[in-house]
């Protein structure tokens, strides 16, 4: 299996037991607090849809303009991004099910789109996250690591919402 089979498949995966997490939660449990203290479970869920565009933007950058990374990307920028990241996670103010599964298929989608366009030798291209960014990329990441950090970054929410739920 190549890389990108065996990428396209587990971002495949995570897809499909994103939308099953979405099923098990009832609606009427989006406004709880999660095991998150910053967000609830609606927040959480919404929070996880933001991955795949904002991955997809950052294999685009190390692809095309890696020189951005090491520009930009610092401490400084690093505060900016979490407190937009906080601040997107609560938007929209009403979240239902069906914001949920549109806004995870259409970031799917771009990202499967950009799978389809790497070449090869695009895997290995990388860049140096600071660990004040997102402590699970710090140091060198390669645009297959980021395509991999969709299933983690599932995950890790997808935890936060099961320990709340139990």
């Amino acid at each position: 299996m190549s890389i990108k089979e065996d990428l396209a498949s587990e971002l495949e995966s995570t897809r499909r037991e994103y939308l099953q997490l979405v099923e098990s939660v009832p609606e009427e449990l989006y406004g709880n607090p999660s095991a998150n203290p910053a967000w609830t479970i609606g927040n959480v869920l919404y929070h996880i849809t933001l991955g795949p565009p904002a991955i997809r933007t950052e294999i685009w950058m190390i692809r095309h303009a890696s020189w951005l990374f090491s520009a930009f990307l610092n401490n400084w920028t690093s505060v900016v991004f979490n407190r937009g990241n906080a601040l997107f996670a609560r938007h929209p103010k009403r979240i239902t099910r069906e914001i949920l599964f549109r806004s995870y298929e259409h970031g799917h989608a771009g990202l499967m789109t950009s799978l389809r366009r790497m070449e090869e030798a695009d895997f290995s291209k990388s860049a140096r996250y600071p660990a004040s960014f997102v402590p699970e990329l710090a140091g060198v990441v390669t645009v297959e690591r980021l395509f991999r950090y969709i299933r983690l970054h599932f995950e890790v929410h997808a935890r936060q919402i099961r320990e709340r739920l139990g």
